[in-house]
């Protein structure tokens, strides 16, 4: 059966005319990618319908993760997509640990100020924290009634006016980025007061290692918001369109991306080198509102 169709797609492809098509299709799929990245960084990365208000337009913004790298490694597109965009904006970055899981806390909490000046935060609110329940460990869950008064602290002392966080899949799993995500989710739903927040999307492990070909499904669920953007550009839209967010690297933010991943010196092995290149993390977000009351 196999070599018959083999046969029949050979036999089709005999004729010059049939295997220029081909060639012309398969190097469309491959450059459509890039352009749409071109074109959702360069040209539609500031209207609303694609990046909303409440992120373009906030004051002061918290990203909140669980270990030193995390900042980097899956919301660089989001932290330098709205810091960029908004030079009066103050970026603040709370870590939920040190990452002291192999003992070299005190040097991971160092590394992070590097990758903060890299990507725009703010040094006097770039914060890894030590707290004895929520150590680094792949093992253990960290309570929701521990995370979340920190994270309402940390709100009033900076005035915070948006988050980004994880969403419950954690991007890569781990047991302490889904328990800030379920944190702030809590958090969100149980208070009326909270700024609103972003979580970045976990997509399965095919999706995750794909360079920039992954970007034409994650922006499926945007086309009407693109074609809008396209054809009416605007920096005000419906509040409708708060639900989701797409940021996209320019190339020179995704060279900031890396050379914040750079200052992580302890953490970069030789997949690591991989992943600053394949992952679509470094490259496009997806975030979707955590839904309050």
């Amino acid at each position: 059966m196999l070599q018959k169709t083999a046969h029949t797609i050979l036999g089709w492809l005999s004729t010059r005319g049939r295997r220029r098509w081909v060639v012309r299709v398969g190097l469309a799929l491959l450059l459509f990618p890039v352009f749409l990245q071109w074109a959702l960084a360069y040209l539609l990365g500031s209207d609303a319908r694609i990046l909303p208000q409440e992120l373009q337009y906030a004051k002061n913004l918290l990203i909140v993760t669980a270990h030193p790298d995390d900042e980097c490694l899956f919301f660089a597109p989001s932290i330098l997509g709205v810091l960029d965009r908004n030079r009066q904006m103050t970026g603040g970055l709370l870590v939920m640990s040190t990452g002291n899981n192999y003992g070299l806390g005190e040097t991971r909490k160092q590394e992070l100020l590097g990758s903060c000046k890299a990507l725009g935060i703010d040094q006097s609110r770039c914060v890894a924290l030590d707290h004895p329940q929520l150590q680094d460990d792949p093992k253990v869950w960290w309570e929701t009634s521990v995370i979340q008064p920190i994270v309402e602290d940390y709100v009033r002392k900076w005035d915070i006016d948006a988050i980004i966080t994880f969403d419950s899949g954690g991007v890569s799993g781990h047991i302490n980025h889904r328990a800030v995500s379920a944190a702030i989710s809590t958090y969100v739903a149980g208070n009326d007061k909270a700024p609103p927040s972003y979580m970045v999307v976990t997509r399965p492990l095919i999706r995750k290692y794909t360079f920039l070909f992954d970007l034409p499904l994650t922006a499926l669920p945007f086309t009407w918001r693109i074609i809008t953007a396209i054809f009416v550009p605007s920096q005000h839209a419906d509040p409708s369109y708060s639900s989701k967010a797409l940021a996209v690297n320019t190339w020179h933010r995704y060279i900031r991306t890396r050379a914040a991943f750079r200052s992580h010196d302890s953490q970069y092995s030789w997949d690591r080198h991989l992943y600053m290149v394949l992952s679509r993390y470094v490259w496009f977000n997806d975030l979707t509102r955590a839904t309050g009351r």
